[in-house]
């Protein structure tokens, strides 16, 4: 499970201190739901907080969308992680296959503007919406 989450029109990654960059991610943890566990992990790595608006699932995992929740004060990052930025397009070294990620941020950036769209102008967003996460597949 990972976080495609937006700041602006750039999409932040954590650089893993034995990989390279990747998204924030990780594994559920004892009872929690994976919605929990995608905002944990993300704030673990980033040291941010997200407002996560729809979900993609994959055969053996989800991804979720969101944005960074602005106004929120950077928190200590986990250990494994060296740095966090925020990028346009993909760079380089990635920890993982280029064609998942190109494709997930894709469908995260088209995710994300519909979401905005339907909240209107200048609204924040929420995760306490009614549905966050219908409509993305």
């Amino acid at each position: 499970m990972y976080v495609v989450a937006f700041e602006g029109d750039r999409f932040v990654m954590v650089r893993h201190r034995e990989r390279a960059w990747e998204m924030p991610g990780g594994r559920v943890e004892g009872r929690e739901s994976r919605v929990h566990a995608a905002e944990r992990e993300f704030r673990e790595e980033t040291g941010l907080d997200v407002d996560l608006v729809a979900r993609h699932d994959l055969e053996g995992g989800s991804v979720f969308f969101g944005l960074v929740r602005g106004g929120s004060e950077r928190g200590e990052l986990s250990a494994e992680i060296s740095d966090v930025r925020a990028f346009y397009a993909l760079p380089d070294d990635l920890s993982f296959p280029l064609v998942e990620y190109g494709h997930m941020v894709a469908i995260a950036r088209r995710a994300v503007e519909n979401f905005k769209r339907g909240k209107g102008i200048g609204a924040s967003a929420s995760p306490l919406m009614r549905n966050p996460f219908s409509g993305v597949r």
